[in-house]
């Protein structure tokens, strides 16, 4: 049985074993004679697809190295065991919209099934009943999805707080912790695994005599996971520029990799990842820009003076919400522009940068956008007496508000 803490919480759980669930008083299911920590819950092929979910999840949401999250849950489930179909020995637990409505995969740490104690899914959350799990953690638990969302939260906590870390004393640096990790330094991974054992097990001093099994144990798992996947397969996920002060991570490192990385238009990072105030994205700032991401929209970046312009608008909080596309040059090639969930910023160096929006953008392009009768912005969008309008360089759009039509003056 582990003690780990929750690391939204940080209050004492339970989380139980897959080798605590054979326990005595189990017996309403039927345990392989051989034990279950002898038999895989799915082949190496069928566990393919999981771990591109948890890397793709993981990476989703800026951490990297995702084997790690990995490697603790084929300890866990015996083999990446999410469903109850998957490990027809264990409990059945609530049903899982990814395990086709069926039952969630579930331990027992206090009696039988019928108790309805023990862990759930790939990762064994558990405080409790099964419902005092979901009431703790949300129904997402119930999805693999989910599962690894909790797991992120629950390693950066454990990293955090862990006696075998150095240099990730918040959550900042322990997220940063995971994503430089090395697979290849013997010093960081013997650190992970006291990390997780003394924090995730509960199984606490070398001293101890679980100590040394289960060190073997989540080693082991930790290898079985990186045998069984090809090289590259979890991603080149962590960036740290020479002379930068901030390491990119997850999609938006695959952006920053894609535009020349360190020596990109961008500059070095000069900050980690951090979370937008709205909590719905993600961003990195760089000595001469910034990329956004959102689960939605992707990842984009935003430099310059455009960047200036959509910062005066309020960010991704204003009127043209996330950046939906990179900078792009105009086709003329005079000008540049960024593309956002509401609008467009457009700049060129004559007339600087100015966003255009709503019925009034709608009208610029039924025109012919730049090239149109109108040429670029030379405003941005005001308000007068019966609406909104936006200057151009050979005219103006108005939008009446009461009419909602749209009428365009042209310069003498």
């Amino acid at each position: 049985m582990h003690i780990p803490f929750n690391a939204k919480s940080l209050v004492t759980i339970t989380v139980v074993s897959l080798a605590a669930m054979a326990a005595p008083g189990c017996s309403s299911r039927e345990e392989p004679s051989t034990g279950p920590n002898s038999v895989d819950a799915l082949s190496s092929v069928d566990r393919f697809p999981r771990y591109e979910k948890i890397r793709d999840s993981a990476h989703a949401r800026g951490i990297g190295n995702a084997y790690l999250l990995a490697g603790i849950a084929m300890h866990e489930s015996a083999g990446l065991a999410m469903c109850w179909s998957e490990l027809t020995w264990a409990c059945q637990g609530p049903n899982s919209p990814d395990c086709g409505g069926g039952p969630i995969m579930a331990g027992s740490g206090d009696g039988s099934c019928d108790a309805q104690q023990g862990g759930l899914g790939m990762f064994q959350f558990d405080a409790g009943t099964y419902w005092d799990t979901i009431h703790r953690y949300g129904e997402d638990v119930l999805t693999i999805d989910g599962q690894v969302a909790h797991a992120i939260d629950y390693a950066v906590n454990m990293v955090k707080v862990s006696a075998y870390t150095t240099d990730a004393e918040t959550d900042e640096k322990a997220r940063a912790w995971i994503n430089r990790f090395d697979i290849n330094d013997g010093t960081l991974r013997d650190q992970w695994i006291k990390t997780v054992l003394s924090e995730y097990n509960g199984c606490r001093s070398p001293d101890w005599s679980c100590w040394a099994p289960r060190y073997q144990q989540y080693n082991d798992a930790l290898s079985q996971v990186l045998d069984e996947t090809p090289a590259g397969f979890w991603g080149q996920t962590g960036i740290t520029c020479e002379g930068g002060s901030g390491t990119v991570v997850g999609m938006i490192a695959e952006k920053y990799r894609s535009l020349g990385g360190c020596g990109s238009i961008l500059g070095v990072p000069r900050s980690n990842e951090t979370t937008t105030p709205d909590g719905i994205g993600r961003y990195s700032v760089f000595d001469r820009g910034s990329i956004y991401w959102t689960e939605a929209l992707g990842a984009h970046e935003v430099h310059g003076a455009i960047r200036d312009k959509w910062k005066d608008v309020g960010w991704e909080a204003g009127a043209l919400g996330y950046p939906i596309s990179d900078e792009t040059p105009t086709p003329d090639p005079i000008g540049r522009y960024n593309v956002f969930e509401h609008g467009s910023i457009y700049w060129t160096e004559a007339t600087g940068a100015h966003d255009v929006r709503g019925a009034i953008r709608d009208k610029w392009k039924d025109l012919g956008w730049e090239a149109g009768s109108l040429g670029y912005p030379i405003s941005d969008e005001y308000t007068v007496s019966v609406g909104r309008r936006s200057d151009f360089q050979k005219g103006s759009i108005t939008w009446n508000e009461k009419s909602n039509q749209t009428t365009v003056e042209m310069k003498p």
